[in-house]
């Protein structure tokens, strides 16, 4: 009995330095996520696209994350978190150089669809683990720390990246971040155990069945999940709230504020980078207040959504234009806000069956990153539809009426998602499918 305690004080204290190098690499894919808005207009003015082609390249890389959601699941239930996660840094290295090097569009494109594919199995990955080394309590807080990392990410891909374009260029900024990709992809085989067993300690959950999923498993167990109608509330809020938010932080933020509040590429850089800091402190907040304080989903999502939602009256509505000084303090509540995203996983984990929770995490994905991918898109033929003929140094410049019709069209989506967020199954963080 002393033994046992002390190998799970031991499981404790290893457990955060077991996620060190998944964040690594989760921080990496996140920082390739959002890093498009920063190089906008010099991928624009390299390859004479429109902010329409620009969307679609950027909507790549959410495409490709609903084509591998199951298999990303499928991946790290069979392979493991560990050689996932490897596969995934790798993914994102390359793609990284083949983008960076890329001579023509279409090249460019390949990168992109190479970033993505290694991309997507990153989170999944990451919440395998959590699954092994947290308890079901700790989960809500453990996915808050994901987009706390992830932020990070998109706070270096802000300013630091525009400082660091404007010294060696675009495109060897992106071969540097595919070097560093590669070396955490190599990383995680060497330093990661996707289980505390795999370290000679005791397990924290019960065991699951370890064996691999055949194909029609994975295929049966799709519409279990897709006929659960607790499943959809949670996957729709946290859709319209993640598709938006990266509306502004990965693609139209900087353009807005450069053409709009007349900033400087680096000046708009800094202040779409409160987002992130916003994120960095909502999330794992949000996280402890549902698994901790609260012991509740339903309320604290719907509450932040509620306070996102009318985060984007100023950007989209005629007249309600926020001064300069405002838009530090602006974006941070904005990003604050956001957090209530990031209840999805444990909201549909914990209504669906337990012993297929990476099957469950990847199917939620699907839905959130093929509305990232269909909003890019249709923000950029908003923007396309209102330009005026207007262009600067190769690169479009559009009026402050096209970016309040694409951020109206946001604040919708937005809408949508705070009724969904109503509709949330209440679990008291705890696995209630076989209560149906």
């Amino acid at each position: 009995m002393v033994q046992l305690r002390e190998d799970l004080r031991r499981t404790r204290r290893i457990r955060w330095l077991v996620l060190v190098i998944p964040s690594a690499i989760y921080f990496f894919s996140y920082f390739h996520r959002v890093a498009s808005a920063v190089v906008a207009a010099d991928v624009m003015r390299a390859f004479d696209i429109s902010a329409a082609a620009l969307g679609t390249l950027t909507a790549v890389y959410p495409y490709v994350f609903v084509a591998m959601a199951l298999v990303a699941g499928s991946l790290a239930e069979t392979l493991g978190p560990r050689r996932t996660l490897a596969l995934g840094g790798f993914g994102m290295g390359v793609g990284a150089l083949v983008f960076g090097a890329a001579p023509v569009f279409g090249v460019a494109v390949l990168g992109r669809l190479l970033v993505g594919m290694g991309a997507s199995v990153v989170l999944i990955s990451f919440l395998s683990l959590a699954a092994e080394w947290f308890r079901p309590d700790e989960f809500a807080t453990v996915s808050g720390l994901t987009q706390t990392v992830g932020n990070v990410g998109g706070l270096i891909a802000a300013s630091p990246l525009a400082v660091l374009v404007e010294a060696v260029g675009w495109r060897e900024s992106f071969v540097i971040i595919g070097l560093v990709s590669l070396l955490f992809g190599g990383a995680s085989l060497l330093c990661v155990r996707d289980r505390p067993e795999a370290m000679g300690l005791p397990p924290v959950n019960p065991p699951r069945p370890r064996r691999a999923l055949t194909l029609g498993e994975v295929v049966r167990g799709i519409p279990e999940i897709a006929a659960n109608p607790r499943t959809w509330p949670p996957i729709v809020a946290a859709s319209g709230m993640f598709a938006t938010l990266i509306a502004v932080q990965g693609l139209w933020g900087v353009s807005y504020l450069t053409q709009v509040y007349d900033l400087t590429r680096v000046e708009a850089a800094n202040l779409t980078s409160w987002l992130a800091v916003g994120i960095i402190v909502g999330a794992p907040l949000i996280g402890r207040l549902s698994d901790q304080w609260l012991g509740a989903r339903r309320l604290p999502f719907v509450v932040f959504g509620a306070l996102y939602t009318a985060c984007w009256l100023p950007l989209a509505v005629p007249g309600c234009r926020l001064p300069l000084p405002l838009l530090a303090p602006f974006f941070f509540v904005m990003g604050f806000a956001s957090c209530g995203l990031v209840l999805l996983w444990s909201c549909v984990r914990e209504v669906n069956n337990p012993a297929r929770i990476g099957l469950v995490v990847g199917f939620s994905n699907m839905p959130v990153f093929l509305s990232l991918a269909l909003l890019q898109w249709l923000t950029g033929v908003v923007l396309d539809a209102r330009w005026q003929g207007t262009s600067a140094g190769g690169v479009r410049v559009y009026p402050a009426s096209a970016y309040e019709g694409a951020f109206t069209v946001c604040l919708g989506v937005a809408l949508v998602a705070l009724v969904a967020t109503l509709l949330v199954t209440e679990t008291r963080c705890r696995n209630v499918w076989a209560e149906r």
